[in-house]
């Protein structure tokens, strides 16, 4: 156990650190305001001109708050995407060997709608990301940038056929024979970009059978389902893995654990005809060459 002495001075030494730590992010702050406010006024090359005669210049990187990248944002957001682009390449020349300024750079070229470009600056980031240190700073880099490019090459929409309302036949097989276990209805939606979609399914008397969720991870780069049928017994968690996509076939391996055991089965959609033959097939206690589960969508309009 330390000694109250030690234990004071610890305490004080924390306290001046978190207030240079303070002072260090207000004088970012006002630096940041004041070349704001020469851009404003004077333009563009006079803010930049302060910024390289301020103290700054060269100073320590330090990441989402550095001047010019908080700078080049509030100029974006003015509309004046010349001035933000000089910004922003002034701090990748300033940080070439950092990844944020790179991905700061690649959302002004994709307000710029030059998206060949943009994809270049993400995967650089992703890339220099790999040398960060800190921990927390790496994870954020990661998802910010891994997922705009995600986004921007339309991964993570694998599944976006299965949004709408659909009528929903569920079948299971007893030794081969198949079996009708439930008729219902399914009710897809999905956000904005299609990475994430949400079910939910009732049965034709309108009675709740469950929650299904399928959301793109793109720092995993692999999609994560959940179901939830119970609410008593939580959620179902599972990892997809895309084997084919095609416009009329998609494959897909699904692994999760029951029991503590690790199980692993493999999904074929058939979605030529524009309604659905959805196959499962056991890889784990099977050979995987007949179905164990099969489903049919029909579309209704």
């Amino acid at each position: 156990m330390k000694s109250n002495r030690t234990t004071s001075f610890l305490l004080g030494f924390a306290f001046f650190l978190g207030t240079v730590f303070s002072l260090a992010q207000n004088n970012s702050a006002d630096l940041t305001e004041k070349l704001y406010q020469d851009y404003k006024n004077n333009g563009i090359e006079k803010a930049l001109s302060d910024y390289n005669n301020s103290s700054a210049k060269g100073d320590e990187y330090t990441f989402l708050s550095e001047p010019l990248n908080v700078l080049g944002y509030r100029i974006m957001d003015d509309g004046d995407l010349a001035a933000a682009e000089r910004v922003f390449l002034a701090q990748i020349d300033e940080y070439p060997n950092q990844a944020n300024p790179y991905d700061s750079y690649a959302d002004l070229l994709m307000q710029k709608g030059e998206e060949e470009k943009a994809r270049e600056h993400y995967k650089k980031a992703i890339d220099l990301s790999a040398t960060m240190e800190d921990v927390e700073e790496k994870a954020q880099m990661l998802e910010a940038s891994k997922s705009k490019l995600a986004i921007l090459e339309g991964a993570g929409s694998v599944f976006k056929f299965l949004e709408g309302t659909w009528e929903v036949t569920d079948y299971a097989y007893d030794e081969g024979e198949k079996v009708l276990r439930r008729q219902g209805t399914m009710v897809f939606n999905a956000n904005n970009n299609k990475t994430i979609l949400s079910g939910v399914m009732k049965t034709n008397d309108g009675d709740f059978v469950g929650t299904r969720i399928i959301a793109y991870n793109a720092v995993d780069e692999q999609y994560e389902m959940a179901w939830a049928s119970n609410p008593m017994l939580g959620i179902e968690p599972s990892i997809i893995k895309v084997e084919k996509e095609s416009s009329d076939e998609v494959i897909v391996i699904e692994q999760y654990e029951e029991d503590g055991e690790q199980q692993k089965v493999k999904h074929v959609i058939d979605k030529e005809s524009g309604d659905l033959s959805w196959q499962i097939y056991d890889l784990t206690n099977t050979d995987g060459k007949n179905p164990v589960a099969s489903m049919t969508f029909k579309k209704k309009s």
